[in-house]
């Protein structure tokens, strides 16, 4: 199982050749601190949009929009994204009902894929969304014991509602991503220009 940065990001964009994003959705711009955390993609202002971690036995692969695991222009990345994430090929993958089209993605390259409402308790892969704050301990238990997260979410209209100055601390998908050391920003970011990398991209130090 791939355990640096540079061996998980080969595996992450193995037969990748372009981003297709989708075109209606405007994604919010990771922040990304620790040595655990890398970025997997960037745009050309150097803003991170997809980024993996490990944490614990586990694995993390963050998208900047839930509306991108339901994207089938990225299934390359996605599949890779869950081949990543399981610790074997039989490990069990489950999908969030609020994804089900992420499902279908799945199945369709002949992946085992299942609705759940939650994660199983062995280390298998759980997809899901980044507003529920009520399986925040279950899932940083479930990332820790070995399962992999594959996780979506837009922190600027959670921003919208509850506060601006809140999304690191507060937002749901922070409480559970921040221990890897990957944060949701409510800071949109550029869809324009994304190239694909041929290794790990380097992305300028923030201090905010």
């Amino acid at each position: 199982m791939a355990r640096s940065p540079s061996a998980a990001f080969k595996v992450l964009m193995d037969g990748v050749t372009s981003w297709d994003v989708p075109k209606d959705i405007i994604p919010n711009e990771l922040l990304l601190i620790g040595q655990a955390s890398f970025p997997v993609m960037v745009n050309d202002k150097g803003q991170v949009l997809i980024a993996g971690s490990f944490y614990g036995k586990g694995r993390l692969v963050v998208l900047p929009h839930e509306g991108y695991l339901r994207h089938a222009g990225l299934a390359p990345f996605l599949l890779n994204a869950v081949r990543w994430l399981r610790c074997s090929p039989e490990a069990p993958v489950r999908v969030h009902p609020s994804l089900e089209p992420l499902v279908n993605i799945l199945q369709g390259s002949k992946v085992e894929a299942q609705s759940e409402p939650e994660p199983e308790e062995g280390p298998g892969v759980y997809c899901t969304g980044a507003y529920d704050d009520i399986k925040t301990a279950q899932l940083i238990q479930f990332m820790k014991r070995g399962g992999g997260l594959l996780i979506g979410g837009q922190a600027s209209s959670w921003a919208d509602k509850h506060g601006h100055g809140k999304v690191l601390s507060m937002f749901p998908g922070n409480q559970v991503t921040g221990v890897t050391g990957v944060y949701f920003t409510d800071i949109y970011a550029d869809r324009g220009h994304i190239k694909v990398s041929e290794k790990v991209p380097t992305i300028p130090l923030h201090v905010r």
